[in-house]
């Protein structure tokens, strides 16, 4: 019992001493005092100054006109010509001071409170300043300023230590060549850099920027954007699961569900990867791109390929056009006209689609094959096609029949989107089973004629004409030779026709 009792009393006396050590610690400086004049109030311990007053506390002077002095709360209320001065690098100007020095918190309030150090001045109505952190914060609005940026907001708080600020509710940065609105943003006011926390937009003469997260670095004007990012520079507008942009060139690379849109040339182009440049009006997409184009009806074309490049350029005679190039497996489709080829062009001087090395085109039941396909458009839709060499184009009549024809050149004319008529030039050869008009085969007539004119009506060869002196022969449908059903270089590739998007990235 006794043994019990000794431990007690003695928790008690380590209780006791822990909390006078702990009073110790929390004990704090009194404020000091000088002032020309002074008056005593009936009230203990409250004491009026009056005449260059000022006061001293663990480093920090206080001036002012006139004060009340607290002494056994260690408090001060000051009036008129308030001026802090916390170790020649933060200093406080305002009306009214009421700071004490067990909390070490001050306020300053009047018609215009400024807090300045060696980066930024700020000026609000009310301020408080936490000695203990060097956090000063506002709640009524506030500017400011730094260098050539200024800062307005509805809240505000200031680390001195860091020379960072914490910026909430209507945040409107402005500097001369941007102004940026956000809803909370912290900005490094030593290494000049803005970090947003929610919907920001950044507006130029040249562009517009949207993010909800992302950094700002507004001397060298390069940024990092990672929520919903959009760069919008004029009829085109750049976006991605991040963005990184470099406004001196008007520089922007995107990473992940990239996006380039262009609503003056109504374009799109999509991948995992890219890069735009403003200032060259120029992208580079890769990771699965797929440039999209609308005409004016609604129809889609899109394109697939390994790599896509998009710029601008100026002609001889100094007409600006948009150059589009894909390499590498491309393939392309609309719901009337689908494609393949290693690698294609198109520019919009003169519309026209450029498809190189293996270039294949179908339109319904027909299939284009040659070395090099040029696809002219207008208003966004097929006009003209030519072969350039090694023409073959295959028409399917049924499962086991193919109209034929080839040559060395092709001119194909389109109407409302379909394939009307074509023409052979040189070294024509046709395959070609004409029907009764109940549809029946009349037989297969096979000849070679230099040039041959071909009319199709929904895909479907109609009529052919031999302009010139044909050589050939016309075999019944049931009495062709196995070895005269096909011309040389015949291979249908129906198979390999992309018919949704899917298939394009097959």
């Amino acid at each position: 019992m006794k043994n019990s009792l000794y431990k007690v009393l003695c928790l008690l006396l380590v209780f006791s001493f822990s909390d006078l050590q702990a009073q110790e610690k929390r004990k704090t400086k009194r404020i000091d005092y000088k002032a020309d004049k002074q008056l005593s109030s009936t009230q203990a311990g409250k004491t009026r100054l009056f005449g260059n007053v000022q006061f001293e506390h663990e480093g920090a002077l206080m001036d002012c006109d006139s004060a009340w002095y607290f002494k056994d709360e260690n408090r001060i209320i000051s009036f008129r010509n308030i001026e802090v001065n916390q170790g020649d690098s933060l200093f406080m100007w305002g009306d009214q001071l009421e700071y004490s020095g067990e909390t070490r918190q001050a306020v300053v309030t009047g018609k215009e409170v400024k807090l300045k150090d060696k980066e930024m001045t700020l000026t609000t109505d009310r301020l408080r300043l936490d000695r203990n952190t060097n956090i000063a914060y506002y709640t009524t609005g506030g500017l400011v300023e730094s260098d050539e940026n200024t800062l307005l907001s509805h809240e505000g708080y200031y680390n001195s230590n860091y020379k960072v600020f914490s910026f909430k509710d209507s945040v409107i940065l402005n500097n001369p060549q941007y102004t940026i609105y956000t809803d909370t943003m912290d900005y490094d006011s030593e290494a000049y850099i803005a970090y947003f926390f929610g919907p920001t937009t950044i507006i130029s003469d040249s562009s517009k920027i949207y993010c909800e997260n992302g950094r700002y670095n507004t001397q060298t004007d390069i940024a990092q954007f990672n929520k919903n990012a959009f760069i919008y520079d004029g009829p085109r507008y750049l976006t991605g699961d991040s963005l990184y942009y470099e406004r001196a060139g008007e520089y922007g690379e995107a990473f992940r569900n990239v996006l380039i849109h262009d609503t003056l040339d109504h374009y799109l182009i999509t991948g995992d990867y890219g890069e735009y440049f403003g200032v060259k009006d120029s992208a580079y997409v890769t990771g699965d791109p797929l440039y999209t184009v609308v005409d004016e009806e609604g129809d889609s074309l899109h394109v697939h390929g390994d790599t896509l490049y998009s710029s601008t350029y100026i002609d001889s005679l100094g007409n600006q056009s948009r150059l589009l190039q894909i390499f590498y497996g491309v393939r392309f489709m609309r719901k009337d006209m689908q494609g393949k080829c290693d690698s294609l062009s198109y520019t919009t001087l003169d519309s026209t689609f450029r498809m190189y090395k293996d270039p294949i085109m179908w339109d319904d039941s027909t299939q284009i094959t040659g070395d090099t396909i040029y696809l002219l458009t207008a208003n966004d839709k097929p006009d003209t096609l030519k072969v350039l060499s090694n023409a073959f184009m295959v028409s399917r009549t049924d499962s086991i029949r193919y109209n034929q024809v080839k040559g060395r050149q092709m001119l194909g004319k389109f109407g409302n989107g379909e394939l009307r008529k074509v023409y052979v030039n040189g070294n024509g050869e046709a395959i070609y089973y004409p029907k009764e008009e109940d549809g029946s085969y009349l037989g297969m007539n096979r000849s070679i004629c230099s040039r041959i004119l071909i009319i199709l009506k929904e895909s479907e060869v109609k009529r052919i004409t031999w302009i010139g002196k044909p050589e050939g022969v016309m075999h019944p449908i049931d009495k062709i030779p196995a070895d005269r059903k096909i011309l040389d270089g015949f291979k249908p590739r129906f198979d390999e026709r992309p018919i949704n998007k899917a298939d394009l990235f097959k």
